[in-house]
């Protein structure tokens, strides 16, 4: 891929997470599956959040006024039963 979003990261406790709050207040992810791992989180100064596990052809949609130029992506390939029909 031709693109890339730069993402701070911050560390808490001794992980690392990617902060995907300061490209905007809603997030939109689909997955495969999803669970909840942790109903009461303990976050960075003891904030309370949920933990999610997202698995399998994660994708994360980009927020609107994120600017990107996908110029020279190239498009995606078909899936394999697509191909062959």
């Amino acid at each position: 891929m031709a693109n890339h979003v730069s993402i701070p990261v911050k560390i808490v406790g001794n992980e690392r997470w990617g902060q995907l709050c300061v490209l905007g207040d809603e997030h939109l992810i689909c997955a495969e599956r999803v669970r909840i791992k942790d109903e009461h989180f303990t976050f960075a100064g003891q904030h309370r959040v949920r933990l999610y596990s997202f698995k399998k052809n994660v994708n994360w949609k980009i927020p609107i006024g994120v600017s990107l130029d996908v110029a020279e992506v190239l498009p995606a390939t078909p899936p394999r039963r697509e191909i062959r029909r």
